[in-house]
């Protein structure tokens, strides 16, 4: 079971520390969109949409690495002064009671979102945009295995720490 739980962190944080290159890929992009505007005087509607699909895979693709680091929001009021036990009951219920039935409902509600996107290989509305909305939905997705993959992780880290004692 250690190794499961050591695996998946271990995906989680590669997976993290790829995805840490596009927040550099996302300036450049918006630089040379504002250089092709404002000094060019033309534009590049494909570039402008490029600078979505970026956002996207960033921030839903980095879903399970923040959620390992334990960088997402925490309200901690009591729990900074619980013991090791006490944070894993915390986390434990936390995950099964509010995480799990969270990503239930959204696994339910965009799967026939991003597929039906795919069946028709949806593209932009816009005439010279990128032919690849169906990509972008598809981070979606994306989103709700990193953090479906973390879920499982920290069910069994935080119930063996319960169990110990």
């Amino acid at each position: 079971m250690q190794k499961f739980i050591v695996a998946i962190d271990a995906f989680s944080e590669k997976s993290g520390h790829l995805l840490a290159l596009l927040p550099l890929a996302l300036v450049l992009t918006q630089f040379i969109v504002v250089l092709m505007v404002y000094v060019f005087s033309s534009g590049s509607i494909q570039l402008q949409e490029s600078l979505q699909y970026i956002n996207a895979l960033m921030f839903l693709g980095g879903a399970g690495y923040t959620a390992v680091r334990g960088e997402h929001v925490r309200v901690d009021i009591f729990y900074a002064k619980m013991t090791t036990r006490g944070k894993a009951i915390v986390n434990f219920w936390g995950t099964l009671l509010l995480l799990v039935p969270f990503l239930v409902l959204f696994w339910v509600s965009t799967l026939p979102y991003v597929t039906g996107s795919w069946a028709i290989m949806e593209t932009s509305t816009e005439t010279s945009g990128l032919p690849y909305v169906y990509i972008l939905k598809s981070t979606l997705l994306l989103f709700a295995f990193t953090l479906s993959l973390h879920a499982v992780a920290d069910l069994l880290r935080h119930g063996r720490t319960m169990l110990k004692g």
